[in-house]
């Protein structure tokens, strides 16, 4: 049966007309979870809650990271890395970060200084930046970030001299290459060994963020131009943009999405054709069976759909994420409608790796990992909703199997029958609802904002429809 087909019934909408061998060999081989959710779905405030296991307030990352903001990941608490560290992992960190202060630390060529003084107090990305060795990188030994929103000529900062040309951690190297296959390569060098960046005798753990398909996604120079050529040229726009809930009647956000389409998926397959070389590349290393192989992201696109592009709304396109777990010899391949949100995901690869008497008290998500493999849910139940978390803390919501629930700092609301609305393009209102669902909702929504320690939970903001409990 072809894959399309097999999974045709799982989602309640169409599914983008994206071509991802690799990774539908993977789900072929993994728990593929069906509700998996990003929380708060932009790049600084996820990737700061995977790490830490931690809600923002507790973490020290609420909006992205900007050189206007002083979100930075905390420095003083044990990481998911800092954690395989100290239990003898050789750790490795390739890709994009987006969890530091954007401080201005550089020169004018853009190399690490460490000091706001001349010649310091330069920066040369708005968001993302250079970490320098310390706490900041939080036990990951091996060091290859690519940092900027420019695929094809990402900057580069590395503790690995081979790999950036004799340079220091600290000095900028720009490669102009497309960056998935850049760090695809630093990962298979990694995985072959061939340097001795590695401890073959310990075990590893290897995190490889690729930016794309993040934007731009304006043309053949922000993708990778052969899968754009090979799967997206020729195709009409109307067969590859097939989401209804994108407006005909806005003209300008329509014509956008058409041509953004194709290099957007371009990008994905090309993400997908160097994933692909990197779980080659694992089972040449004889290590494929004694590996546990993870993929998802941090969040999604929105394409046009509701006249919006980007992430961080509450929109299923946003703020659902695809989430796989191959554990070889322990996990075959099922499906799992598991609310997993990003907190959750440190205690129970913990809890997998064998390392759960090591999870920090701090962290506030849960350990998955018994139910997960086992697929038995009778000694933890599997939570009956999701937390949303929305732009500097103006919005709050909750999405449960059936409905999606939206309030704002002003009070409006947004609610959603997913199941009779998949696509999301008709909100109602609360009293719409059977009251017994509608009650659900509110109390869903307070219980999460008060277990995140969340403002709104501590000044009880609007406790006349929230249920705090």
């Amino acid at each position: 049966m072809p894959l399309k087909d097999k999974y045709k019934n799982v989602l309640r909408t169409k599914t983008d007309p994206v071509v991802t061998p690799a990774l539908d060999k993977l789900a072929e081989e993994s728990i593929v979870f069906t509700q998996a959710v990003s929380t708060c779905p932009v790049c600084s405030p996820y990737r700061a809650m995977l790490m830490s296991g931690m809600y923002p307030w507790q973490n020290g990352v609420v909006n992205n990271c900007h050189e206007t903001r002083q979100d930075s990941l905390r420095h003083d608490i044990q990481c998911f890395t800092d954690v395989l560290c100290s239990a003898g992992y050789e750790t490795a960190y390739v890709g994009k970060t987006h969890w530091e202060r954007n401080d201005a630390l550089f020169d004018i060529n853009e190399n690490y200084v460490g000091s706001t003084s001349a010649p310091g107090g330069n920066r040369f990305n708005p968001y993302d930046t250079y970490i320098p060795p310390g706490r900041g990188r939080h036990g990951n030994d091996y060091w290859f970030t690519c940092v900027k929103d420019v695929h094809k000529d990402p900057r580069v900062y590395s503790n690995d001299p081979l790999r950036i040309d004799g340079k220091k951690d600290g000095e900028q190297h720009r490669p102009k290459i497309y960056s998935p296959l850049l760090e695809a390569d630093v990962l298979i060098d990694y995985l072959k060994n061939t340097k001795g960046k590695r401890d073959t005798s310990k075990p590893f753990c290897a995190i490889w963020a690729p930016n794309p398909p993040h934007s731009p996604y304006g043309s053949e120079k922000d993708c990778d131009e052969m899968a754009y050529r090979e799967h997206y040229k020729d195709n009409s726009s109307d067969e590859l943009l097939n989401r209804p809930n994108i407006a005909e009647s806005d003209a300008e956000n329509l014509a956008r999405a058409k041509k953004s389409m194709p290099f957007y998926l371009a990008n994905v397959t090309g993400v997908d054709k160097q994933f692909g070389r990197v779980l080659q590349a694992l089972e040449a290393s004889g290590e494929a069976d004694n590996t546990i192989v993870v993929f998802t992201a941090d969040h999604g696109e929105m394409m046009g759909s509701h006249n919006k592009f980007g992430k961080l709304v509450i929109y299923e396109e946003s703020f659902c994420v695809p989430f796989m777990i191959k554990y070889p010899g322990l996990t075959k391949h099922r499906l799992e409608d598991l609310m997993l949100g990003p907190v959750d995901i440190m205690p129970t690869m913990l809890g997998m790796m064998g390392l759960k008497s090591r999870i920090p008290e701090t962290v506030e998500g849960k350990n998955y990992s018994h139910e997960i493999i086992t697929g038995v849910w009778s000694t933890q139940p599997k939570p009956k909703s999701a937390l949303f978390l929305g732009y500097n803390n103006k919005f709050k919501g909750v999405r449960t199997d059936r409905y999606t629930f939206q309030i704002d700092d002003a009070g409006e609301q947004l609610l959603f029958d997913n199941e009779k609305d998949p696509y999301q393009m008709n909100s109602l209102a609360v009293a719409d609802i059977p009251q017994a669902d509608a009650d659900f909702i509110l109390g869903e929504l307070g219980r999460w904002l008060k277990e995140s320690n969340d403002p709104w939970y501590r000044e009880r903001m609007f406790e006349d429809r929230i249920n705090y409990g």
